[in-house]
């Protein structure tokens, strides 16, 4: 406290008092004659003070602290502020909610208390600090956000609403200080960076944003409009117009700072524990703390251009800017072990690398990353450090004394011997051939031949070195431990240590034309200068000039061609969450992974539309045919042509927005999003800019929000202890207060005036008003409505909900709910409780060995349960399927393989309806799991399936002898033809359930054709209508003596006219040469599962499968011999145009080609990262493949460039 700008005193631990007579410049240690915590010092002049602390007196001056006399007996509790209007009035303020007064100097005190009569329910305050204006108005603030305010001097208190938010519902966070500069402007600042203040003398408050989430302890006022507040880790804040804006003078935060890296020549981000992120745009002189919502630690960052960047951390955590920082969305990472090291060449292609032998792949910026799964001993190493020269050229380094080294990108890795155990942090080449690699103990490593041989150099410390730069081959910098700072000039030979300034751990380093930026333990950043010559800073490339995303591009999505018809009903892999009619014809419907259906039709056709998005949605509303707007996970979407376009109004991830729950607009202009953390979204322009505002009244979500013009709405938010709040604006929503507190849960809320809302609660029962809200009536409902939710309003008096026994409609404003069962007679739908996200279908079908699983996911299996990623959670209609087998038992039976182990989505007892919307009280559509679409025209009595069949199963071979005739076979032993292209199918008696894995037909006239089950069965007709099964092979036993076995087969290919050969599991080809009964099992070079052959050549054939495995034959398979293929991805499918031309597709998108027959393949991306499963060649030129979620790729100059085709559906073809 200084008394005026010369004198000044500090007070703190051990009874310490220190003063200083010349503004600070030098200080002296005064005798307090106390060993306490000392928390608080007021000064009325030059001489006469007092200080009060833990031990609950308080000290005295009278002689500027010369002498400190004691005031014994003051309070039984620690003090913890004190202030003095004059000499004689003051008061003094502690724990367990005491304020103590004096009119005597402190010579005597009274007791006050700032609770009333009545009160039982507010919690005990720590009261932290006391500041008066006047003798009789003063402020006192403390624990639970809790600020108090008197007129009397404190003979009577009252709480003032300090906005700070809630803590899980109930507790808010410490004020430590309040200041004001008059009887009007005040600020208070609190713990984790909340700032609050006034401009009415504390009868409205408003909570501003800081800038940090350091806890901040101190708060003055300079002049009427500038202050200053300070806290933990060096923060300083800086205010010119009374509290509205800050800026942050020093300061970075108390998380230690794992790694840094600058965008620019100013702009630099550095990453750490507890999800800290912070960032200057000065080069390092200050730093601010960004926003974020993640807990878990980050370790590393980097960027490929001065705005795409991304950091990793903790449980499988990767974020991602297109902006330089300023926002980050998440990207889902194959694994939730902890990732250490990110590099990227572009801003397409990158890895990363982790525990358990992690090192993940993209090559579309991340949106999908891929395991890359080094041979060997993988899963017990830990991989620290990664470096990349360009897309082939890669090292990746580790514990223990691990050095993994590729040359085509990671489709193989091969280990570099590095003679130590030491753990190794960080690698740098500055060429294909010299690199350095820095580690546990003072270990630097240095090679001439990209690490054929490591050589170590002497460091000269025990300390860990953790971080290492070089401009060319000679000059270097390392960091590490204890403040360690390395340099050499020589390329290593002599490395001199620097003097760093610091003893902290130092971790991570990045360079700017302007010096060097360290980072480390406890949050620490310190600059160095560096000589420019010698260590020139290498900046990220600059990205393409783009508008920075505070706004999403008001132009709309390009109008998309489709180059591919759907010609049979698809059953959708989408879970549908909600649909919308505007009339009995045109409808639409949402659902997971972006996906949005139509119909023109009510709903006996529907087709896709491109929404141009991945996130799930979840609710869809047009105002006409033409105008609707759907809002998902993170998205907010919209289009004016009826879906032919949409364009995206809002991306929380981009913008940096809370999570959205609901929406409303009163025109195509102005509209409100109810968001997470009590925040609400408001947009005056249709959605080109919006502005968050925050209630200040909870951090729980707002569930539902409505407005009747500009400027009055009403919002719900439920608490998760006691009910939950009526939120009430008249200003559009800057500022919210609490109009009411409700038992239950507000779920929808509605207003038809000024006077008159309605609120559903999630018991079903209403709160009425006819005042705006001041007073509520509570309409109990007669039915049990089961946990009411999904609420649509179809007037004020008329709604309809989603409940546990299905849906829920009310025209009595909810007096009487009439139930509604989604049944089709067949079936009755249970209704989702949630609307659950949808985890990954497999990649390939598990034929339930485990030679079809690689070792990655057998040991991701066993660590799922204690590592899972929360938030991904199966849903309901992911059940495996229901292929049964007869027993094995009796030679008499038929032989089958075990089932198909795909999941997929269904349910064996009917599916589950998310969402549900009454045009009318006759004509009404139901949505749900499975891509399920249901239509009642009786009030919901009754109800037709329009989409998404009950029972259904993949269809996995296709084969068209002609653009009309064809067959398609299914994985459940379906086999169906068609005579006119596609348009209708007629379903075949085969007379089988296994899997179906080739169709083969010689001529139309007569009708000659082979189809082959799982198990090696062949089905054959001579006629197209009568099919015959021949017998079934039979595997040779591994031990002489044993019974034979069960074929499983995957791919079967009929060279000649009846000649066949199949493959499956175990590297198992058999081989029929006659069309006879026969077959006969022949010699590979492999026990890998097999998934595909291609004899069109023969006896020239090819075959390939699991792990890369590929075998060619020259002999019609007499031997099979193998191809290195450098690669370990699972391979699904060959197809050659001549003897010596041929592709292979397979996982993450990879294409293999051969121009030899087969000896040596080339790798090739198709740029997407989805799992191909077929490829076909037209001619040397022209080739099709397709994959998971509805990928069709092509390309026209022999696989050296793929486009990929718009189907907007997410099955996988096959």
């Amino acid at each position: 406290y200084f008394a005026n700008e010369k004198y000044g005193w500090v007070v703190g631990d051990e009874g310490t008092i220190a003063t200083t007579d010349d503004s600070g410049r030098h200080w002296t240690i005064q005798d307090s004659g106390s060993v306490a915590m000392l928390r608080d010092v007021f000064f009325k002049n030059s001489k006469e003070g007092w200080v009060v602390g833990e031990d609950a007196d308080v000290l005295y001056t009278k002689n500027g602290g010369k002498q400190w006399n004691r005031y014994t007996g003051v309070s039984e509790f620690p003090l913890n502020g004190v202030w003095f209007v004059d000499g004689d009035k003051g008061w003094a303020v502690g724990t367990y909610d005491r304020i103590f007064h004096t009119k005597t100097g402190g010579e005597s005190w009274q007791e006050q208390s700032n609770r009333f009569e009545g009160e039982r329910d507010r919690m005990i305050n720590d009261n932290k600090h006391v500041f008066f204006i006047r003798d009789n108005e003063g402020w006192i603030a403390g624990s639970d956000g809790s600020i108090f305010h008197t007129t009397t001097s404190g003979a009577k208190w009252d709480r003032q609403d300090s906005r700070i938010p809630l803590i899980n519902g109930h507790v808010r966070d410490t004020i430590n200080s309040l200041h004001f500069s008059d009887v009007n402007y005040g600020i208070a600042v609190a713990d984790v960076g909340f700032i609050t203040r006034t401009e009415d003398g504390g009868k409205n408050w408003q909570l501003m944003e800081s800038g940090t989430e350091n806890n901040l302890t101190s708060v003055q006022f300079t002049s009427e409009k500038e202050a200053w507040a300070v806290g933990w880790s060096g923060t300083i804040l800086h205010t010119t117009d009374a509290g509205a804006t800050w800026h942050k003078v020093s300061g970075t935060t108390a998380n230690d700072l794992q790694n840094v890296q600058f965008t620019d020549a100013n702009r630099a981000i550095a990453v750490g524990r507890r999800g800290t992120m912070v960032m200057t745009n000065d080069g390092g002189k200050t730093w601010n703390e960004l926003d974020s919502d993640i807990w878990d630690g980050i370790w590393n960052i980097y960027f490929a251009t001065d705005k795409h960047g991304w950091a990793v951390g903790e449980r499988g955590l990767i974020i991602h800017t297109k902006d330089g920082g300023i926002n980050w969305e998440n990207q889902r990472a194959p694994a939730a072990f902890t990732l250490r090291a990110v590099h990227f060449i572009s801003e397409k292609t990158g890895w990363i690398v982790g525990d358990v032998g992690t090192i993940l792949h993209t090559i579309d910026g991340g949106n999908t990353w891929l395991q890359q799964i080094p041979i060997g001993d993988f899963y017990s190493v830990m991989l620290k450090g990664v470096f990349f020269l360009d897309e082939k050229k890669g090292w990746a380094i580790g514990w223990p004394g691990v050095c993994l080294s590729t040359e085509d990108g990671g489709l193989t890795w091969h280990k570099q011997h590095t003679d130590t155990f030491n753990e190794l942090y960080g690698v740098y080449f500055v060429d294909e051939n010299i690199g350095w690699i820095v580690g546990q103990f003072g270990v630097i490593l240095h090679t001439r031949d990209g690490g054929t041989n490591w050589r170590p150099q002497h460091s000269a410390t025990q300390e860990n070195l953790n971080k290492l730069y070089f401009a060319d081959t000679q000059h270097g910098l390392i960091v590490g431990d204890n403040g360690i700072m390395l340099t050499t000039i020589d390329g290593g030979k002599k490395w001199e240590q620097q003097d760093s300034g610091t003893e902290n751990d130092l971790y991570g380093l990045a360079l700017s034309p302007e010096g060097v930026v360290a980072v480390g333990k406890g949050g620490i950043a310190m600059r160095y200068s560096v000589e420019n010559t010698q260590l020139p800073a290498k900046l990220p490339p600059t990205a393409p000039d783009e508008e920075t995303i505070i706004v999403v591009d008001d132009t709309p999505v390009e109008n998309i061609v489709y180059h591919w018809d759907i010609i049979q009903q698809a059953t959708w892999r989408t879970n549908f969450t909600d649909t919308h009619f505007v009339n009995a014809k045109n409808g639409w419907t949402v659902g997971t992974g972006g996906a949005i259906s139509h119909t023109t039709d009510g709903g006996k056709t529907w087709l896709p539309q491109h929404s141009g998005v991945t996130a799930d949605l979840r609710e869809v509303d047009f105002t006409d045919a033409q105008h609707g707007r759907i809002l998902g996970n993170g998205v907010l979407l919209e289009t004016e042509n009826g879906g032919n376009s949409w364009k995206t109004l809002l991306d929380t991830t981009k913008q940096n927005l809370p999570r959205i729950n609901a929406m409303h607009f009163i025109n195509k202009e102005t509209g409100w999003l109810a968001a997470a953390i009590g925040e609400i979204v408001h947009t005056k322009d249709g959605g080109k800019t919006w502005k968050v505002q925050k209630t200040g009244t909870t951090n729980q979500n707002i569930t539902d929000i409505h407005f009747i013009n500009e400027e009055m709405g009403w919002a719900v938010a439920p608490q998760r202890r006691d009910g939950g709040f009526v939120l009430h604006t008249v200003d559009g929503g800057n500022y919210w207060k609490i109009q009411a507190k409700t038992n239950q849960a507000g779920i929808a809320i509605h207003f038809a005036d000024e006077k008159q809302g309605w609120i559903i609660l999630g018991n079903g029962n209403s709160l009425l008003t006819q005042d705006g809200g001041e007073t509520w009536i509570l309409r109990a409902t007669t039915q049990n409505t089961n946990g009411l939710r999904r609420i649509t309003f179809n007037s004020h008096s008329s709604a309809w909900g989603m409940g546990g026994g299905g849906a829920y409609i009310t025209s009595d404003q909810g007096q009487n709910w009439e139930r509604i069962s989604v049944s089709t007679g067949e079936e009755t739908l249970a209704v989702q409780q949630t609307v659950p996200e949808i985890i990954d279908d497999t990649d390939e079908e598990n034929n339930e060995d485990e030679d079809d699983t690689t070792f990655a996911e057998l040991f991701q299996q066993q660590f799922r349960q204690q590592l899972q990623r929360p938030g991904r959670i199966a849903p309901e209609g992911i059940v495996s399927s229901d292929d049964t087998q007869e027993s094995t038992n009796t030679a008499t039976q038929e032989r089958r393989p075990q089932p198909d182990q795909r999941r997929r989505f269904g349910r064996r007892r009917g599916g589950t309806v998310a969402g549900v919307y009454f045009l009318d009280r006759m004509n009404a559509w139901a949505v749900g799991s499975a891509g399920s679409i249901y239509h009642s025209s009786d009030g919901g009595k009754k109800w037709q399936r329009q989409l998404g069949e009950q029972q259904r199963s993949d269809i996995r071979e296709v084969l068209f002898y002609n653009d009309k005739v064809g067959w398609i076979a299914s994985s459940d032993g379906n086999l169906s033809e068609t005579d006119d292209g596609g348009q209708t199918w007629e379903r075949l008696n085969i007379r089988t359930r296994q899997p179906l894995i080739g169709i083969h037909f010689t001529s139309l006239e007569p009708k000659w054709g082979w189809t082959m089950r799982r198990d090696g069965t062949v089905h054959y007709t001579t006629n197209g209508t009568v099919w015959s099964a021949g017998e079934t092979p039979e595997q040779p036993p591994f031990i002489e003596g044993d019974p034979p076995g069960t074929y499983s087969l995957n791919d079967v290919d009929f060279g000649k006219f009846s000649e066949g050969w199949a493959v499956g599991r175990y590297g198992d080809i058999i081989h029929n040469r006659d069309g006879g009964p026969t077959w006969s099992l022949q010699r590979t070079t492999t026990n890998d599962t097999l998934r595909s052959i291609d004899m069109k050549f023969a006896p020239l054939g090819w075959a390939v499968g699991q792990a890369g495995t590929i075998q060619r034959t020259v002999n019609g398979g007499e031997y099979w011999k193998m191809h290195e293929s450098n690669t370990i991805y699972n391979l699904n499918s060959v197809d050659f145009v001549t003897k010596r031309i041929g592709w292979i597709v397979g996982e993450a998108g990879l294409v293999l080609k051969t121009e030899d027959g087969g000896f040596t393949w080339q790798p090739n991306m198709t740029g997407t990262a989805q799992t191909l499963n077929s490829i076909i060649a037209i001619s040397a030129e022209e080739l099709f493949a397709v994959g998971n979620s509805g990928t069709i790729v092509r390309s026209e100059d022999g696989g050296k460039t793929w486009q990929q085709e718009h189907t907007d559906i997410d099955n996988d073809l096959y």
